[in-house]
């Protein structure tokens, strides 16, 4: 094999020869940066779309971003602020959660099932007000379903700092959750 491929696949704009390094870096990323982008902006061709801008740019800056602490984090911030752009583009906003709230699974069995809704759009305000790495280890973790494991290989961080942010926001949760709750129970 030499020491360049083609270009991947899902990216007619990427140049023709790309490094190794950065061929499998696309190859094991991109299918869940596309299912993140799909679930921010709902649309499995804008998430294409915005992933694969995601990743020419990332195939231009490839030899400095390998030199930063992180490639992984940064590649994971690259993606996140195409899509959002993506979505601006389109006089949209990406959506921090998809709509699990109103998912029937956790309405089942519920005695009241507008509570279960309000309960969970609480979480998901509390959520959206942690710092954003929290956010990003709460959500992967609890919300998509991710191993400790694939955080930290997506966030490009340690799977100990998964367990120590996971733990952090979670105390955050807590203290937020608390306070909207007591809120409610003044205006009531």
């Amino acid at each position: 094999m030499t020491r360049e491929q083609a270009r991947p696949t899902g990216d007619p704009r990427a140049p023709e020869k790309l490094p190794l390094d950065f061929a499998a870096f696309h190859q094991m990323h991109r299918p869940r940066y596309v299912r993140e982008a799909e679930r921010r902006l709902r649309c499995l061709a804008d998430a294409e779309e915005a992933v694969d801008e995601a990743f020419v740019q990332l195939a231009r800056e490839w030899p400095r971003i390998l030199r930063t602490e992180n490639p992984a984090a940064y590649a994971w911030q690259v993606m996140k602020n195409r899509v959002i752009d993506h979505a601006r583009a389109r006089g949209r906003r990406a959506t921090l959660m998809d709509t699990a709230v109103f998912e029937t699974v956790t309405l089942q069995g519920a005695e009241d099932a507008f509570e279960v809704i309000e309960q969970n759009l609480r979480l998901f305000r509390a959520i959206a007000a942690l710092p954003e790495r929290q956010r990003d280890v709460i959500r992967l973790r609890f919300c998509e379903g991710y191993s400790t494991a694939e955080v930290a290989f997506h966030l490009g961080i340690t799977e100990a700092g998964v367990r120590s942010t996971e733990r952090y926001a979670k105390r955050r949760l807590r203290e937020i959750y608390a306070s909207c709750a007591e809120e409610e129970a003044e205006r009531a």
